[in-house]
């Protein structure tokens, strides 16, 4: 009998050792003196393009104000990793980043378009990345050299020669996205010279006379050289996007709503998909996979930093942020919605995008 009890005493202790280690671990996360995952951690930026734009500005701002709002306040460590029109760093994030939630990037916007025409070079689900959020809306505008003629979409159709647009990596960028749907709506023949690897190197080949005009997003002027370029009248604006007008544009730059015949309403509708970005301007994202808890503190962190006051000035100063914002739940349903498309929607993209 002692020899019983002594047995199913041992049984109880082995039984109990168990929900004591799992209470403990539960006490241990819940007490205020638990150490946070982030404490200690170096979490990695990765911005998905050259340096001096803004992306990059946007991707540097972002590095130095979301470690205070995470729990811990990792040292968060910037790195560029350009090339392709953000598909190389998209690649990256997406295959070989461990998803730990120490590795951050700020993504190419446009992405989704190269992965919707089927590009072979993308390796991704724009779907599938761990949203923590995007800001400002960004429309996009065309702008030409004053002195090439090309001032308006009706020299533009009138030309000679078709205008040569500088565009980055690879065709199917933001700004060849733009330009196409332009091209389509209003039956004009453009040039795309691609090769440069940032905005500040179209900006050059502008201003050394290799290309024409350039098509990006309206807070591009902000930024130098552009305030100059309009001082001076040596850029003259063609057309913004619209059906709103953009707050930095002038009231006389037209949208592409207002000049657009009545048989191009199939392509402004389009348009929804294909410029879906300008809602999402700098989107942040983390691999596919990290563990949800981390996750969530990495989007509460983002929301967080969003409402700093310090971070507000900076973001106004530098990239001219007018408060606007997606969270990542947010933008995870707006790349869902977008890039979800019928057979017969990706068929068009494919035809007005030059895919293959």
């Amino acid at each position: 009998m002692v020899l019983f009890y002594s047995r199913f005493a041992l049984f109880v202790v082995l039984l109990a050792i168990p929900l004591l280690f799992l209470f403990w671990r539960q006490a241990e996360a819940q007490s205020p003196t638990a150490r946070p995952f982030y404490e200690g951690k170096t979490i990695h930026l990765i911005i998905t393009s050259g340096t001096g734009g803004t992306v990059d500005n946007s991707g540097r701002l972002v590095g130095r104000h979301l470690g205070r709002h995470i729990p811990g306040n990792p040292t968060i460590v910037a790195q560029n990793m350009p090339g392709a029109g953000g598909i190389i760093g998209a690649n990256y994030i997406y295959n070989i980043a461990k998803p730990d939630g120490l590795t951050i990037a700020i993504m190419s916007r446009a992405n989704y378009l190269e992965q919707m025409v089927g590009k072979p070079e993308v390796r991704f689900d724009f779907r599938k990345f761990s949203w923590l959020g995007s800001i400002n809306r960004a429309p996009m505008m065309m702008a030409c050299r004053t002195d090439t003629g090309y001032t308006s979409i009706d020299s533009i159709r009138a030309a000679k020669n078709p205008p040569r647009f500088a565009e980055g990596s690879a065709t199917g960028s933001i700004g060849a996205a733009f330009n196409n749907l332009v091209a389509e709506i209003f039956n004009l023949k453009i040039k795309e010279v691609t090769g440069y690897g940032s905005g500040r190197e179209q900006d050059l080949s502008i201003e050394r006379g290799e290309t024409d005009c350039r098509s990006s997003s309206d807070i591009t002027i902000v930024r130098s050289p552009w305030p100059g370029w309009i001082e001076k009248g040596f850029i003259a604006f063609v057309v913004q996007q619209g059906p709103n007008k953009s707050r930095l544009l002038s009231e006389k730059v037209p949208t592409i709503y207002e000049l657009a015949p009545p048989g191009a309403k199939p392509v402004l509708n389009l348009m929804d998909v294909m410029l879906a970005f300008t809602e999402f301007d700098r989107p942040f994202a983390a691999p596919p996979g990290v563990p949800r808890d981390r996750l969530q503190t990495l989007r509460e962190g983002f929301e967080k930093m969003i409402d700093d006051a310090n971070f507000s000035a900076e973001a106004k100063k530098l990239v001219d942020w007018d408060g606007s914002y997606l969270s990542g739940e947010q933008l995870r349903r707006k790349i869902e919605q977008t890039v979800t498309q019928p057979p017969e929607v990706i068929k068009r993209i494919k035809e007005i995008s030059g895919g293959p």
